[in-house]
């Protein structure tokens, strides 16, 4: 009799803690951030894809700078191993999850979200070029980054 009220007591234990796991936050785009949560080194990877000759290539290690050169304006570099490395320059002055960078021969397209007290980056980088009435993108790199702590 003993023994089964053990078995009892044991079990009762072990399901009133596994229902204490923290659930893990997701993230959630950075509605409300400022410039200083912008700033900072992100680390990643990324898919790259090249026209010519046409090939696509996985997890290209991806680095990412973000300065606040003055006031609003934001010098962003994205190198992406031997493959692509471009640096924009771009007005940022809302709190906007996102910004874009459009250009003629190139762009940049960015996305803010956080989870707790860390940042992540995802975008895409594009070198192009024009051709009668189309665009021919000749490079890109699509990445996910996450921001470094200091």
């Amino acid at each position: 009799m003993m023994n089964l009220k053990s078995v009892i007591i044991f079990f009762f234990v072990i399901l009133a803690f596994s229902g204490c796991k923290k659930k893990e936050e997701s993230w959630v785009y950075c509605v409300d951030c400022e410039l200083v949560e912008w700033v900072g080194n992100f680390e990643g990877t990324g898919e790259y894809y090249n026209d010519n000759p046409p090939i696509t290539e996985y997890d290209v290690p991806v680095h990412i700078s973000i300065e606040n050169i003055s006031g609003t304006q934001l010098k962003t570099t994205v190198k992406a191993g031997d493959k692509i490395q471009e640096t924009f320059t771009t007005s940022k002055n809302d709190n906007n999850y996102y910004y874009t960078v459009p250009g003629s021969d190139k762009s940049l397209s960015l996305n803010l979200s956080k989870r707790s007290s860390d940042f992540k980056l995802t975008g895409t980088v594009k070198k192009y070029r024009s051709k009668s009435d189309s665009i021919i993108v000749d490079k890109s790199i699509s990445f996910v980054v996450y921001k470094q702590k200091d």
